[in-house]
């Protein structure tokens, strides 16, 4: 047990991570990582770790056993319509031919490679811009894998039927087309280091930095300092994506910013504008409300539909709660997260969102009410299984970041 806590204790430090190691799999992780950096056994093993802090073949191994990389093209469909319908119309009427994107933590790269295809749909001739999209992570493995551009069916759960043809068939796996593969380029990256050093090669700023399923495993405090690291980057007008789970931390509050609903984009600006939404942020309540209305009225089976009814009431309360916590309305987030939990004590976003909402006041007890609510569903969950409404994270993901949740 000793062990595990040192281990956990140099990933916080030195890579910002606070997760509680399974203590099962350690062993076994472990011996990898003792044979990697050709140590005597685990003891003398980690005596080596925590005196080379700095080594970055001691961060790679780490990474490789500890850090979760999981992403399917396309996986917050939120995002790609703000990306699609406002980020690059901005960022075309700039008119300097100019695009900068950092994907940080991108894993296998889904994420930027679906970013790069719509870059090429919408943008024509953009091999004539001054492009740079940049992935980078802590973990080499998945690096190499990005820079394959080879991708298993898993990948494709949730892919738009006009990107398929970005990919060939090859024995059982996809291989992604060259010309969207090399207009992306990687780079080994601790996210706790410089992230100077990964500024485009002309020394100019972001126009667009993602950072999804990235700082779940994170203290607050250190995430705070990870976000106000990026957005210092970002140009004027630059957009800093991240999660609805992430969001809810509260450490995305910035002066020179503004916030859209719609793929929890924060935008960089010295004077707040009016972002024009699409018309389809502004309807998505209205249709809520008129297929479970319709779906009452027309029904035989009055008790079906009433579940259905209420399934439907959840989603409304729980998107109203989002729009109220971007709009700055606190309490009536936790109103609107309250009455979802009212039609469905089982929404494990929902306690999440509120969990972490009272953590931030202070209210620990209740904090860690809603937060051992949401372990417990999770637990009855396939690790594998897609958490409801949680931007495509994994029961088993998820739950690793609730079990760092500590009282205050």
């Amino acid at each position: 047990m000793e062990l595990i806590e040192k281990v956990e204790h140099f990933l916080n430090q030195n890579m910002g991570w606070k997760i509680e190691i399974d203590a099962p799999s350690f062993d076994s992780k472990m011996s990898r990582i003792t044979q990697e950096l050709e140590c005597r056994d685990s003891a003398s093993c980690i005596q080596y770790i925590e005196s080379h802090p700095m080594d970055n073949k001691v961060i790679q191994a780490l990474a490789r056993e500890f850090s979760v990389g999981e992403s399917y093209f396309f996986r917050d469909l939120a995002f790609f319509d703000t990306f699609e319908h406002i980020i690059i119309p901005q960022i075309i009427a700039k008119n300097d031919r100019s695009l900068s994107i950092w994907s940080v933590g991108c894993s296998h790269a889904e994420e930027l490679y679906s970013v790069a295809m719509m870059v090429g749909k919408m943008i024509p001739y953009c091999e004539s811009w001054n492009l740079y999209l940049l992935g980078t992570d802590i973990n080499p493995d998945a690096l190499n894998q990005a820079k394959e551009g080879i991708f298993n069916q898993y990948s494709f759960r949730q892919m738009p039927e006009e990107y398929r043809n970005y990919f060939e068939c090859m024995k059982g796996n996809y291989r992604l087309h060259p010309e969207i593969q090399k207009m992306a380029h990687f780079k080994y990256h601790n996210i706790m280091d410089e992230v100077s050093l990964c500024l485009p090669p002309d020394g100019r700023g972001f126009d667009l930095i993602l950072l999804n399923n990235v700082l779940i495993y994170f203290e607050i405090e250190k995430a705070k300092q990870v976000v106000e690291k990026l957005f210092s980057l970002l140009n004027e007008g630059g957009w800093l994506a991240t999660t609805a789970t992430e969001y809810s931390m509260g450490i995305f509050d910035f002066p020179h910013s503004q916030c859209i609903r719609k793929g929890y984009c924060i935008q960089k600006v010295s004077i707040p504008t009016v972002v024009p939404a699409p018309i389809f942020v502004e309807q998505e309540l209205n249709i809520y409300e008129e297929v479970a209305t319709h779906r009452v009225q027309s029904s035989e089976n009055n008790n079906i539909e009433r579940q259905k009814l209420n399934e439907d009431k959840e989603c409304i309360h729980y998107h109203s709660a989002l729009k109220m916590l971007e709009s700055g309305d606190i309490e009536g987030a936790k109103v609107a997260l309250r009455q979802a939990l009212y039609q469905n004590n089982g929404l494990i976003m929902a306690h999440v969102i509120l969990g972490n909402i009272l953590k931030k006041e202070g209210k620990s007890k209740a904090s860690m009410k809603h937060i051992s609510n949401a372990k417990m569903a999770l637990e009855r969950m396939q690790p594998q299984e897609v958490v409801e409404l949680s931007d495509g994270i994994m029961a088993s993901d998820l739950l690793t970041m609730l079990n760092t949740i500590n009282s205050i």
